[in-house]
């Protein structure tokens, strides 16, 4: 299969222009604008029709809006420990709506807190290569164009120092919401409890004696953990997610070549995924007509590592991904690795860390999955994930013409079913 070398030549020199052309592509940037029309000129060179569609976000919300608020709310709580009797109990719900911000806004996506941040005006650009015969099935095949702010965590090897600040900020917020509770049922039935100073807004009890300098211990730790989750640089994101681009586009130029019988392809490039999934969402808001009878398949950082995981559910977002689309890829796996042997491992498995725009798609009720590839340190996150050095360098042939040649079988398998 020497198409499939080529193919991976591409998808390479792709990655290779937006880099040293354009850059850095935060959602909502004039460089997320000038890739995705470069985009858009691509595609139109192998499609039938293309097309790229603006749409207002706020791209200061998601991911790092959402830690600041969360972080600063909880923050408070560790202040309010202190409070005089029963205001000490502010602590414990301080504590309570921070953890219900991040479950809400960080893992369900609400957008609530929306109206706190300016708003941007992102794209999305994608093109459609239809079929020889009768449209009878339809495939989605897109990454994404904008690439994520710097996360600190990112550039710790391994997983053992995050997972145990991960662990102690929890520690805090179970202390800090248990805390005054005890404090308070202490002071409501123990006359005059132990007040040591009382400055009328503010009390120091004995519990405060022994309690109080571990919760600063924890409260450190807490603010190690966010600041870690932070960084003010845009990172190049070329494997996340110009990789999955490439590979989207490098399998659609196949097929224009090699006309499929009865399944359209859809082949996309998303805005604002990094801030939320926002071009994936206001992309199935408005093309519904897309999504009939479909398999959606996203890839995710697919330009470097060891393994290859299909997601059946992520942790993230609490994501359940179509057991269809990942038996259609299993089977195209297979079928591939006929031709070559010596393919990347892989298994179906779920995610702890990181999400996808299927994650939109599934929850629209749609048929849908996606791809990422794991490094070889850091078992549960990408290579040079949301890091400075997330560059070309890091980017392996091998490895995208290992996934451009399973993408075309699993397309291939799918067109077996269809017709």
């Amino acid at each position: 299969m020497d198409f499939v070398s080529e193919s991976a030549e591409y998808s390479y020199s792709l990655i290779e222009k937006i880099c040293n052309d354009i850059g850095p592509r935060y959602s909502s940037s004039q460089e997320e604008k000038k890739a995705n029309l470069l985009l858009k000129d691509e595609l139109s060179k192998f499609c039938d029709e293309t097309s790229i569609e603006e749409f207002e976000t706020r791209p200061n919300l998601y991911p790092q809006g959402i830690i600041r608020i969360a972080f600063l709310i909880g923050g408070l709580a560790f202040f309010s420990v202190l409070l005089a009797y029963p205001f000490s109990i502010i602590a414990s719900i301080l504590v309570f709506v921070s953890l219900l911000v991040l479950f809400f806004e960080l893992m369900l996506l609400k957008g609530w807190a929306g109206f706190l941040f300016r708003k941007g005006t992102s794209s999305n650009v994608y093109g459609i290569i239809k079929p020889s015969e009768e449209v009878k099935c339809r495939i989605l095949l897109e990454g994404h164009t904008d690439s994520a702010k710097q996360m600190r965590i990112s550039t710790i090897k391994g997983d053992s120092i995050g997972t145990i600040l991960l662990i102690m900020s929890l520690v805090y917020n179970l202390f800090t919401f248990v805390y005054p509770i005890v404090k308070i049922i202490l002071q409501s039935q123990i006359s005059d409890y132990y007040v040591l100073y009382d400055l009328t807004v503010v009390q120091w009890t004995k519990i405060d004696l022994f309690c109080y300098p571990i919760l600063f211990v924890l409260f450190l730790l807490y603010i190690a953990t966010f600041s870690l989750f932070l960084g003010d640089k845009v990172v190049m994101g070329a494997n996340d997610n110009l990789s999955g681009t490439s590979v989207a586009f490098a399998v659609g130029k196949h097929f224009s070549r090699n006309k499929l019988k009865n399944v359209e392809l859809i082949i996309a490039s998303m805005g604002s995924e990094e801030i939320g999934e926002k071009g994936a969402h206001h992309f199935v808001e408005n093309h519904p007509e897309l999504f009939e009878n479909s398999l959606s398949l996203v890839f995710e950082c697919v330009g470097a590592g060891v393994e290859l995981l299909a997601v059946e559910f992520d942790f993230m977002h609490l994501a359940k991904y179509s057991q269809e689309v990942i038996s259609n890829l299993e089977k195209g796996y297979n079928r591939y690795k006929q031709f070559d042997s010596n393919i990347i491992p892989m298994r179906i498995g779920r995610l702890i860390i990181g999400s996808s725009d299927a994650n939109i798609y599934t929850k629209k009720g749609y048929e849908a999955a996606f791809v990422i590839i794991l490094d070889e340190n850091t078992k549960h996150r990408p290579v040079q994930w949301h890091t400075i050095n997330d560059t070309l360098e890091f980017i392996d042939k091998k490895i995208l013409q290992d996934i451009i040649g399973i993408s075309i079988c699993f397309v291939q398998q799918i067109e077996d079913n269809c017709s």
